[in-house]
């Protein structure tokens, strides 16, 4: 190394990082005017030296926002400066996904136009048509299936299409893609439905579109579940009315043998107990391991409801597999609530008290010195679980 190489190198060394930090500003103030939307900014970003493919802590480059927010103009500037219209961010996320994704018709356009790769897809492995049906694009949608994109077409979750837009309740993108001979009943890799997964989002016009349409109201998923399980399990209240009004099954039972009834008494929801009790629900149904509608009711510190289901004949001496019966729940003597119920915190469970002994005129089970409960005077079981062939029994001698 020469005596002037070494006495300029702290000098070359000095400007290179300068250079460097000059070129970062730059490229900062590149995505500053691609997210402010502002194609002179960009301009004179792009004059000056700058990485046009520079990324942020996402991996997303000016063109990803350019896309995302549909700037036909800024998208053409980058296109012109050699931006890469195929990066991906830490996503997946390519600039055509962006546009698809939040709608932007004439931005996807032009990035399809400049020869962006029709087939990509995200980590998700969302396609085109898949982002514009998750996000409700009539539009982007229906332009991408006009190049082509498969109405069939899955994603890691195995939800088509379809199931995406019914997820968000875009009715009138449901439509479009029926017509496009999307398959009504198309089961994800949990075993749901697009009507399941419209349920789980609440979206009434949409259930009742599809159930017009010959959607499976009986459909279950991995776990047997009916879409009318999911709606009464999220609390959509309306949502329920409008499948009870569809003539769904208003006693199915999951894997677990629960009912919807079930679920709405574990969650508290009276408004949903109500419209399943006028439809006819049965409050003597028990789940695989016995408990009842009145066990969850109790479970839940739902007062109201627990008066709701006497009202209809529920029986407070109905015990589960481990002899508690709601009295016993209701009284705390239960280490744990009824199997596939929650636990509320507990707070006013004399009330409950109060109407199952009223109702049956039964003692509250009282804790012995080792922790055990005394079983109930007329508890036929002794404190022990009924054979099946008792179960019967005890129901016909009731």
């Amino acid at each position: 190394m020469s005596l002037i190489t070494i006495i300029l190198k702290p000098f070359y060394c000095s400007q290179m990082a300068d250079n460097r930090t000059r070129i970062q500003q730059n490229d900062l103030l590149l995505h500053e005017a691609v997210i402010k939307n502002e194609p002179a900014a960009v301009r004179e970003a792009l004059q000056r030296p700058t990485d046009v493919n520079c990324r942020n802590n996402y991996g997303r480059a000016p063109i990803h926002w350019a896309a995302s927010r549909g700037n036909v103009e800024i998208i053409n500037l980058l296109i012109e400066a050699k931006c890469d219209i195929e990066a991906a961010d830490k996503f997946g996320m390519r600039p055509l996904l962006m546009a698809a994704w939040h709608g932007h018709i004439d931005a996807v356009k032009t990035l399809v136009g400049a020869g962006a790769c029709l087939a990509a897809t995200n980590k998700k492995q969302n396609d085109l048509l898949q982002c514009a049906c998750a996000r409700g694009s009539l539009d982007v949608a229906g332009y991408a299936i006009t190049l082509g994109a498969k109405v069939q077409s899955s994603d890691a979750a195995g939800d088509a299409p379809l199931a995406l837009a019914s997820r968000a309740g875009h009715s009138s993108l449901v439509e479009l893609l029926l017509q496009k001979g999307a398959y009504i009943d198309a089961v994800n890799k949990v075993g749901r439905t697009a009507l399941h997964v419209a349920c789980e989002g609440g979206h009434s016009a949409t259930a009742a579109f599809l159930m017009s349409k010959g959607a499976s109201k009986e459909a279950r998923d991995n776990s047997g579940r009916t879409p009318l399980h999911l709606a009464a399990v999220h609390r959509h209240t309306e949502l329920v009315r409008v499948l009870l009004d569809a003539e769904c099954h208003v006693d199915a039972g999951d894997n677990n043998g629960v009912t919807a009834l079930q679920m709405a008494c574990a969650q508290g929801c009276r408004g949903i107990v109500e419209h399943l009790l006028a439809f006819g629900a049965n409050v003597h149904l028990q789940n695989n391991v016995g408990s009842s509608a009145l066990h969850a009711a109790c479970a839940a510190d739902a007062n109201d409801i627990v008066e709701l289901l006497l009202a209809h004949g529920a029986d407070p001496a109905l015990t589960d597999q481990w002899s508690q019966s709601p009295l016993s729940v209701a009284g705390g003597a239960a280490e744990s609530p009824p199997e596939g119920f929650r636990k509320a915190a507990r707070g006013s469970f004399s009330a409950i008290l109060d109407l199952l002994t009223a109702t049956a005129n039964l003692e509250v089970p009282q804790e012995q010195a080792d922790g055990s409960t005394s079983p109930r005077v007329d508890d036929k079981s002794r404190g022990h679980s009924p054979a099946p062939n008792e179960g019967v029994e005890h129901d016909s001698e009731r």
